[in-house]
């Protein structure tokens, strides 16, 4: 018999009738029995306080650990969505931004967070270059019943900056074509400051063989990128860039209606020359060996004609701007031919140097070519500009073994697709040292990150 049991009989003994063993061990047995049946209540009432506590604490567990993990999903959305949305952050128009947050948002949210919560949404605000973020929904609680409320509130926020900003000085305006920004070969592009290609291709920037240079400070593209040499690799997904330059108008130029015969087919220079501004109907083709043009300072305005030079020809001018409109009217730079040129420091058309007519449908999708072959033999074609090269419906090329220096405090190309090939050189700069007070170039952002 245990302990404890004896230590029960004792104290039943003691209570019990004493004439005889046998009368005292059948008390004993029968007090012991009484004494167990009487400490099985005592469980069974124990249990039953028990059982709603233990309840309510895997209750309570379940959901706790529900609601944490529904906000993890949508912290981890929303930390997801500030930062994809600040990519497109334009602190002119925040709606893009905030759309793109919105969507980014709706669809990173796990399904578990759905199917456990109702009521989550999400809203943004910009302020300056930091896109906020605040979420919130009703978590259900499954034992809401016994323990705390149906229905629990969580909420969460955060928030982004874009880090340093760099000014874009190419843009490539096409939102569709593949290849509107284009490597191919072994050419050398170089550019301190940032390329943009609009195109929403999945092909919108692309390179073809893997010899070439290819180095700015960002390269960025609206839809996404083939490449092999681009350094840093393409940007995808970065924000479109509006045409900087649609409020300037097309400089004024005569009719070149009543032009007949040689002045309707252009002027064709082959020897030394210096050139007036004003409206020449058929353009302007300088060839040769080695004739000098000189352009006076002024406006200049290709009418139904290109600015082709060719051959040795050597063209020099200062605070020179040429324009294009009509048939044929595009930039051609072709053979061992050399132009140096600058733009104007004031006025409606300071720092720009080429001007395409963005309203005129007859020269839309001509391209704009510097190293066009001439002779048979690869260009050596050189051109040296300090002002925008502006061809918003037109293409622009350099290629064979042509070389383009072109410095511009605000953009330097804007054109619709933008291509170097061959063993060109094209290098881009955004000094500004004739100090002109232009307006700055556009800019994109050099990464982003969370601030909390």
């Amino acid at each position: 018999m245990s302990i404890r049991n004896q230590f029960v009989e004792s104290r039943c003994t003691k209570t019990a009738a004493t004439p005889a063993l046998r009368a005292r061990r059948a008390a004993a047995v029968s007090c012991v029995r009484r004494f167990q049946s009487d400490e099985g209540g005592n469980i069974a009432i124990m249990a039953g306080i028990m059982l709603p506590v233990a309840i309510a604490a895997v209750g309570a567990a379940i959901s706790f650990s529900t609601g944490n993990a529904t906000r993890t999903s949508m912290q981890m959305a929303l930390d997801s969505a500030v930062l994809a949305g600040v990519f497109q952050l334009d602190p002119s128009n925040s709606s893009v931004a905030i759309d793109t947050a919105q969507n980014a948002f709706q669809s990173n949210v796990n399904k578990f967070a759905y199917s456990s919560a109702t009521q989550i949404a999400a809203s943004f605000t910009v302020d300056g270059s930091v896109l906020s973020g605040q979420a919130s929904g009703l978590v259900a609680n499954p034992f809401g019943g016994l323990l705390g409320t149906k229905k629990a509130y969580l909420a969460t926020a955060t928030a982004a900056a874009t880090k340093a900003t760099i000014p874009v000085c190419v843009l490539g305006l096409n939102g569709l074509d593949n290849g509107a920004f284009d490597i191919n070969g072994g050419p050398t592009f170089n550019a301190d400051c940032a390329v943009q290609a609009n195109s929403n291709s999945k092909t919108g920037m692309t390179q073809e063989g893997k010899s070439a240079v290819a180095k700015a400070k960002k390269f960025g593209v609206s839809g996404g990128h083939k490449t092999e040499t681009y350094d840093p690799p393409p940007s995808d997904g970065s924000a479109k860039i509006a045409d900087p330059y649609t409020s300037v108008p097309f400089p004024p130029y005569d009719s070149c209606d009543a032009a007949k015969g040689a002045d309707k087919k252009g002027l064709d220079i082959k020897v030394d020359t210096t050139l007036s501004p004003g409206t020449y109907c058929g353009g302007i083709h300088a060839d040769g060996s080695s004739p000098r043009v000189t352009l006076l300072p002024g406006v200049y305005v290709m009418v139904d004609g290109p600015f082709w030079i060719d051959g040795g020809a050597v063209v020099t001018g200062d605070q020179v701007m040429i324009a294009f409109t009509g048939k044929g009217a595009a930039l051609q730079i072709w053979g061992d031919s050399s132009v140096k040129l600058t733009s104007p420091t004031s006025g409606t058309y300071m720092n720009m140097q080429f001007f395409q007519n963005r309203d005129d449908t007859d020269s839309r999708g001509l391209w704009n070519s510097i190293g066009g072959n001439s002779g048979g033999k690869d260009s050596t074609a050189k051109l040296q500009i300090d002002g925008v090269a502006y061809f918003p419906t037109q293409n622009f090329w350099v290629f064979g073994s042509a070389t383009l220096n072109v410095n511009s405090p605000s953009m330097a190309v804007v054109a619709d697709k933008i291509w170097v090939q061959g063993n060109a050189t094209f290098n881009a700069t955004t000094a500004n040292p004739r100090h002109l007070p232009v307006a700055a170039a556009p800019t994109t952002s050099n990464g982003a990150r969370l601030i909390n």
